[in-house]
C-alpha cells in the first residue's frame, strides 16, 4: 500500500498488533507471524533471502522456537532458533498476518511507511523504548552464505558380489 500515514495512526496500528500479540502469547501453543521486508527488521546475522525480501518471512513461535521474548510499545525482540539462535527484532508496522497452527484464526494488517516530518517525531520517541540490540547483530552479512544447506539424500552402498 502506498499511502503515507501519520506517527498517530503508526501508534494506533501498533497497539493493535500488540494485542494481538499478546492475546496469541496467552491463548495458544503455536502462531505465526507473517513479516514484510522493513528497515527495521532484524533477523539476526542471516537476514532475509531473496524471496523473502520480496514477499516476507513466516516466523513461528512455538514452544521450542524462541526464547529470551520480550515486547515494547515499538515491536517484539527474542532469540529466535534458525539453526542456531539468533537475535530477531521485529516492528510491529512489518506485521503483515498473525495466525495460528489450528487455521482457526487469522488477522491481516496493513503496513506502515510514516511521513518525512512525522519520522522525526518517531526517532525521539525511540530514543525512550528502544531495545539493546548487540551491535554485532546489527552487521548483516549476505544472506545466500549465511543459510545452513544440509543434503538429507541418502548414499547407496555397492554391493559386493
Amino acid at each position: 500500500m502506498n499511502q503515507n500515514f501519520t506517527y498517530e495512526d503508526l501508534k494506533y496500528n501498533r497497539s493493535v498488533k500488540k494485542a494481538f500479540f499478546e492475546v496469541l502469547l496467552e491463548q495458544t501453543e503455536t502462531f505465526y507471524i507473517h513479516c514484510l521486508n522493513h528497515t527495521k527488521l532484524l533477523i539476526g546475522t542471516r537476514g532475509l533471502l531473496d524471496r523473502e525480501k520480496k514477499d516476507g518471512i513466516i516466523l513461528v513461535f512455538g514452544p521450542y522456537s524462541y526464547r529470551k521474548l520480550d515486547w515494547n510499545e515499538e515491536g517484539i525482540f527474542c532469540e529466535m532458533n534458525f539453526g542456531k539462535w539468533e537475535s530477531v527484532y521485529i516492528p510491529y508496522e512489518c506485521i503483515f498476518r498473525v495466525f495460528d497452527k489450528a487455521g482457526h484464526f487469522m488477522m491481516q494488517f496493513i503496513t506502515m511507511e510514516l511521513l518525512e516530518e512525522e519520522k522525526k517525531e518517531e526517532k525521539a520517541n525511540q530514543e525512550e523504548l528502544s531495545f539493546d540490540i548487540p551491535d554485532k547483530e546489527k552487521k548483516r552479512k549476505d544472506a545466500e552464505n549465511n543459510v545452513i544447506k544440509i543434503d538429507f539424500s541418502k548414499k547407496q552402498k555397492k554391493k559386493k558380489e
